[in-house]
């Protein structure tokens, strides 16, 4: 059998089996992620559509605006395309327990890394159609546009995907088999490209003089539009591919779409060379990685400090979790992109010139911030934290007959994932209200809503994760995806809105004039008592749920009587 056949031939069986897995799903499971993926959609086609409708209320300039943001859009989904090709390449082609079987059989490095490539491509691609869906239905909505445009856009984003996709894997090959061991060498270069980066993009604009007074207008209201809209662009290649389709310029848009598709082709071809090249080896240097000698300790002298501050049996168990997170770069990249991308918003609010915007603006803003935070943390909670206590396998029954006792084993876990989350969110919330430069009131508000959301998501995640531990499994994907996973992401969004819409709705009602100083106090001290209670509850009940549980589960209660002891 022909390699590309035979690699098929086994990607055909995987989906059969992962249909069947999916076909044993429960009902609620289905039709709750049927619900929610619906609505979602839905409402994000509505606020892109509104966002239309306010662009459009500047006149010509917001004419000019919607015209080239179509092409900004399609620069900031390959730029987080890259990036998430960089992940995803790195754990299919590195982290893959499938390729020392592929190794072994007769397929050839260029093969292997293709077929990587392109499974690398497929797990970005939901993301990318989920968030490109709603935004050019709601652009063909407000333009008017024939339902064409819809096609014309899916057509064209299957070669942006893998354009974009493709750069993310030739970056993680090269990185790997290149990139010097030494860190100070490495942080040197990576430095040193960062820059040349930066001075490209630089240079990529043109200077102000060059343009006219329109252009200048236009360009300087949304940063990243010149780049976006240049002819050596591949967003300005899909941006004005699609449109010429769309008004019927055949012949120019299919020139748009060559262009476009004979780039992702030739990307493939340097994959494959690069692969043919490059692959085994880097394989070999990344497997061998974990083996060098005189490694130097980053987290060691760090976690030393926890053992002064903590006991000995909840340090240990939280510096063997914060070891284990740290040398899965497929786990901590995840978390490192999402906060990431919020921290570069955040940083750039007076950018966009936010925090001169009327004060029921700036509030609602705040607020909305919070939610994003929020959103990301409930997500990252059930990825994360959810499944800690099924990842320890066999493994946890050295917990259970160790000194540590079950409730201080679950607040190890519940400390490690609150102190972590609730550092980064509260961070950049006060990054937040401080570059909106909004009141004292609302900054404290919002600071204690999410510190709130980072104490009941841990608690409801870890508390959840005991009512509905699987030690036999040791797929993340899997236990995230259960029953109780599911239950565990709606609980914690459901207690999201519960918390974050009454002061949301109180400060706006304040500031725009409708709530007096006596009644917005009132509301606020109701609203307060409100968040108190709601995340008591959803903190603690959760826990003691889970230690029932786990109670349960044990033959026995361990207990320090039970425990052995090393009496030397």
């Amino acid at each position: 059998m022909p390699p590309a056949k035979a690699l098929l031939t086994k990607t055909r069986f995987q989906l059969r089996g992962t249909r069947r897995v999916l076909l044993e799903q429960s009902r609620f499971k289905v039709l709750f992620i049927t619900v929610f993926a619906l609505l979602f959609e839905g409402l994000l086609c509505l606020v892109f559509h509104d966002a239309f409708r306010f662009l459009n209320s500047f006149g010509g300039a917001g004419l000019m605006m919607i015209g080239r943001l179509f092409a900004l859009f399609f620069l900031g989904l390959g730029m987080m395309l890259t990036v998430s090709g960089i992940v995803t390449s790195y754990s299919s082609l590195f982290g893959s327990d499938e390729i020392p079987f592929l190794l072994v059989r007769p397929f050839s490095m260029s093969t292997i890394t293709v077929y990587k490539f392109i499974q690398a491509a497929g797990f970005a691609s939901w993301a990318f159609f989920f968030v490109v869906l709603p935004f050019i239905s709601a652009y063909a909505w407000h333009q008017r546009l024939s339902p064409l445009f819809v096609l014309w856009t899916l057509l064209f984003s299957i070669p942006f995907l893998f354009l974009f996709a493709g750069f993310g894997t030739l970056a993680i090959l090269l990185a790997v088999r290149w990139l010097p061991r030494s860190p100070r060498i490495r942080n040197t270069l990576l430095g040193i490209g960062g820059l040349l980066l930066a001075a490209g993009l630089f240079l990529a604009d043109p200077p102000t003089a060059a343009l006219s007074d329109t252009q200048f207008n236009v360009t300087s209201l949304i940063p990243g539009l010149r780049l976006a809209a240049h002819p050596l662009s591949p967003s300005f290649w899909i941006a004005e591919g699609i449109t010429s389709l769309t008004h019927g310029d055949t012949s120019r848009g299919l020139l748009f779409f060559a262009a476009l598709l004979s780039s992702a082709l030739l990307t493939g071809l340097v994959i494959e060379r690069v692969g043919a090249r490059t692959f085994y080896d880097a394989w070999q240097r990344s497997s061998a990685g974990s083996a060098r000698a005189h490694r130097r300790p980053v987290l060691l002298p760090v976690l030393r400090h926890l053992r002064g501050l903590l006991p000995s049996d909840i340090a240990a168990i939280i510096t063997k979790d914060i070891r284990t997170f740290f040398r899965d770069p497929v786990q901590w990249s995840q978390a490192v992109v999402f906060f990431g991308l919020l921290a570069l918003y955040f940083f750039n609010l007076r950018r966009f010139n936010y925090n001169l915007l009327p004060d029921q603006w700036r509030s609602a803003i705040v607020f909305l911030n919070v939610f994003a935070v929020s959103a990301v943390l409930s997500s990252l909670g059930s990825r994360f934290v959810y499944p800690q206590l099924s990842l320890e396998g066999h493994s946890f029954w050295l917990l259970v007959l160790s000194p540590a006792t079950i409730p201080r084993i679950m607040a190890a876990k519940f400390l490690l994932a609150f102190a972590a989350t609730a550092t980064v969110s509260v961070t950049l919330i006060a990054v937040s209200v401080n570059m909106l430069g909004t009141g004292p009131a609302i900054n404290a508000a919002a600071i204690a809503v999410i510190a709130a959301v980072s104490l009941s998501v841990c608690g409801l995640s870890t508390g959840l994760g005991a009512v509905f531990i699987d030690l036999e499994q040791r797929n993340p994907a899997a236990i995230v995806s259960s029953f109780g996973g599911t239950l565990n992401i709606v609980l914690c969004l459901g207690y999201m809105l519960a918390v974050i819409l009454p002061f949301g709705v109180l400060f706006h009602l304040r500031e725009i004039g409708i709530l007096d100083t006596h009644t917005f106090r009132n509301g606020l001290a109701a609203a307060s008592a409100w968040l108190l209670l709601l995340t008591l509850a959803a903190t603690l009940l959760p826990l003691l749920f889970g230690l029932r549980s786990l109670y349960r589960r044990l033959p026995v209660k361990p207990n320090k009587a039970t425990c052995p002891r090393n009496n030397n």
